[in-house]
């Protein structure tokens, strides 16, 4: 296999080696099966580190040119050929027929005659954004670089950026480099890539029981199998999560320890050692989602499992969204070094960064000292909101009939509803009343048993919101509980 790299800076050798690589494949003259140079061989070939050659390799198996397993040469692998309709296209292309990933949920039409208070939204309220701050130090970085921001960034992230989220991530107990650190479009992609760097199809994937909605839409997605872990009010059931690791040999477990979605529940120093050390025991990584890691306002805050993690065995993914600029889909990944190098080769295949522009505000917004600010702002503001919420709650609601926990932070409450039935649409009923809530069957793999749930959200409401809103929701359910009875 002949390569000529050329010494153009625009044009660095691994990529040159991956266009090289596919125009000689399409050309015919790599033949499907047909094995390539070791990374040793080609680096010693080309003068280059073998490094560089594995890079270049990853690329191109995750655009899908080369397999790659270890132990063996790189080979080319065989692409599908294109078939032929056996009868022309008439009329539009039947695209909801093709289409492999299911149709949107409907969702429930508000009645006209009343503004509902809606307790669905998890993301920051728009009158608490610091946007001036954020628009100065927008300013401040574009006069001080110019053009060099506007350009395509490192895909890992910028350096110093990257360094920042270091120095951010050192307070919460995790020490990680910039070259630890993988800055992404906000904590879905960077949820995505774990899963794409981690998983194969038909592999199974430990989720808490309930879970983040959106994880199991990715995981559909990605065509992996979740397992349910039981979880209550005292975490994660160790002994029933050994047996599944056991039985399943899943490929790895997905959290929230600090302000689970939907339940709120954060999981205490004593249970985050106890999971830790059993994963470490079987030797299956962890997927931490830190999406409210800053959002402690009553008692102290626990630290994250990755500050625990002295073997590596823990990917952390953090993310803006929910305490600052949701807009800005500014999120990031911590993992051991060789772990997030990878999964930035496999990020590089379908995406060639976070704006280097963004990241630049964001870090004069934070060392300017804006985020700490805000940060205070925000505990002081939802420490009033939250209390308010349980305060309505309890006034307001049966605890025979709902029950709850009250959160140490964060945005959310989860209820517990009883004697209504699982079957019924509590969404769409309690919208007749005026309020806009998530019913908890979205957020299980499969339907809920012993009574239905709903998860309340307080981020986009104020304390006479909440209050309106939660005297509207003991009424309704009052009312759908009356009429319950009177079928039975």
């Amino acid at each position: 296999m002949l390569l000529e790299l050329k010494n153009e800076g625009r044009h660095p050798a691994g990529r040159q080696i991956v266009t090289q690589i596919q125009d000689l494949i399409q050309e015919g003259h790599l033949n499907p099966g047909e094995c390539l140079p070791s990374t040793r061989r080609l680096g010693e070939q080309l003068g280059l580190h073998r490094s560089t050659i594995a890079n270049a390799y990853q690329e191109l198996w995750a655009l899908g040119w080369l397999e790659l397993r270890p132990g063996t040469l790189p080979r080319v692998r065989r692409r599908g050929a294109l078939k032929t309709a056996a009868t022309p296209l008439t009329g539009q292309f039947p695209w909801a027929e093709r289409m492999v990933v299911p149709p949107p949920e409907p969702m429930p039409v508000p009645n006209p005659a009343e503004t509902p208070v809606s307790f669905n939204t998890l993301g920051m309220d728009p009158r608490l954004m610091p946007v001036e701050p954020l628009a100065r130090s927008l300013k401040a970085v574009l006069r001080r670089e110019g053009a060099q921001l506007l350009d395509y960034g490192d895909p890992q992230g910028l350096q110093t950026f990257r360094e920042c989220l270091s120095h951010r991530m050192a307070q919460h107990g995790i020490t990680a480099s910039p070259e630890e650190i993988l800055v992404t479009h906000g904590a879905q992609q960077a949820l995505d890539l774990a899963l794409a760097g981690l998983t194969r199809p038909g592999d199974a994937i430990l989720v808490e029981s309930p879970t983040y909605n959106q994880m199991l839409k990715l995981l559909a997605l990605r065509r992996v199998r979740p397992l349910a872990i039981p979880t209550g009010a005292t975490g994660l059931d160790l002994a029933a999560l050994e047996a599944l690791i056991q039985k399943e040999k899943p490929a790895l477990l997905y959290t929230m320890p600090s302000f689970q979605n939907p339940t709120g529940r954060s999981l205490t120093q004593a249970q985050r050692e106890g999971l830790l050390a059993l994963c470490e025991q079987y030797a299956l990584p962890i997927l931490e989602d830190g999406f409210e890691e800053e959002m402690t306002y009553f008692g102290r805050p626990v630290l994250p499992l990755k500050s625990m993690d002295r073997s590596g065995l823990v990917l952390y993914s953090g993310t803006f969204s929910k305490v600052l600029f949701p807009g800005l889909r500014v999120g990031w990944l911590v993992g051991s070094r060789a772990c997030v190098e990878t999964l930035a080769t496999v990020r590089r295949a379908v995406d060639l960064g976070t704006p280097p522009l963004l990241q630049a505000a964001l870090e004069d917004f934070i060392r300017k000292g804006h985020f700490d600010q805000h940060l205070a702002r925000l505990h002081r503001a939802f420490r009033r909101r939250m209390t308010a919420c349980l305060a309505a709650l309890r006034r307001e609601l049966d605890p025979e009939q709902v029950r709850w926990e009250a959160p140490l932070g964060g945005y959310l409450v989860w209820l517990k509803v009883e004697g209504l039935p699982t079957s019924l649409d509590l969404e769409e009923a309690l919208l007749a009343h005026g309020i806009q809530v998530r019913s908890g069957n979205r957020f299980f793999i499969e339907s809920q048993e012993g009574g239905p749930y709903l998860r309340l959200s307080i981020s986009n409401l104020d304390e006479t919101d909440i209050a309106r809103g939660i005297a509207r929701l003991g009424a309704g359910l009052r009312a759908l509980k009356a009429a319950h009875a009177l079928t039975l």
